[in-house]
């Protein structure tokens, strides 16, 4: 995640003392706490997140997404209210039907906490990706006074099976070019569909060969049995 770095300037630059000095040096925000959605380092998609029904069980028909939200400095006694809008120039979901938000509060003492949305499996998202956007606006006690791409985020839902947005990062190396073909086989074979290279719940390269090797095996025998395997352009399928 990035950190904001404050430097605090607690003393007068006397020019007597120093040769120079010069507040352009300093990284600082104005006022006191700051909210934003958190970042993580490395993360091609740290603004935004796909949650796909595709991937879950036929049975789902609704889900919650848990947005990670940070607040900076001093913590405090009582609860703290986080003002999110979505904005509707730069959303197609309609809430009530693809979705509905829940009250977001910073508990006493806390220094984080989570925008919940309620994510429904319509009809609407199986023929087309929709997507909101949220965005932090100031509220008391709560000053947004950061980089202004960190108040931003979009969450992208659908029933349709999709390439993962880190797939060239974390996928291709062990399992090549995508295709939905491809992925939907890794999926049945494998019985997941997430592989992420980094965070609490990365997945050691050792472990990545042998899902690799897995999957080879698992194509040899489907192609045994059923001939090449070929994916929705009539390629080859191949690991």
């Amino acid at each position: 995640m990035k950190h904001l770095i404050y430097t605090l300037l607690t003393a007068t630059c006397a020019i007597s003392a120093l040769n120079s000095c010069s507040t352009d040096e300093i990284d600082t925000f104005s006022g006191g706490a700051q909210v934003y959605f958190e970042r993580v380092a490395g993360s091609g998609t740290a603004d935004s997140l796909t949650y796909s029904f595709a991937v879950q069980p036929a049975g789902l028909t609704r889900d919650i997404v848990e947005i990670p939200i940070v607040v900076t400095g001093q913590a405090v006694d009582y609860d703290r209210k986080v003002n999110v809008e979505v904005d509707p120039t730069l959303t197609t979901a309609t809430e009530g039907r693809e979705y509905s938000l829940q009250p977001v509060v910073i508990p006493a003492g806390a220094f984080r906490t989570t925008l919940n949305v309620e994510i429904n499996r319509t009809p609407s998202i199986a023929e087309k990706e929709m997507y909101i956007t949220f965005r932090i606006l100031p509220s008391e006690g709560l000053e947004i006074d950061v980089n202004p791409t960190w108040i931003d985020y979009k969450l992208k839902i659908n029933d349709i099976l999709t390439r993962p947005a880190r797939w060239v990062y974390e996928c291709q190396p062990y399992f090549g070019v995508y295709s939905q073909v491809k992925y939907r086989f890794i999926i049945d074979t494998l019985g997941i569909w997430d592989f992420p290279d980094s965070g609490e719940n990365a997945i050691p390269r050792a472990q990545m060969y042998f899902y690799q090797d897995k999957m080879k095996s698992a194509l040899a025998k489907w192609t045994q049995e059923n001939g090449p395997m070929r994916d929705e352009n009539g390629n080859v399928i191949s690991f």
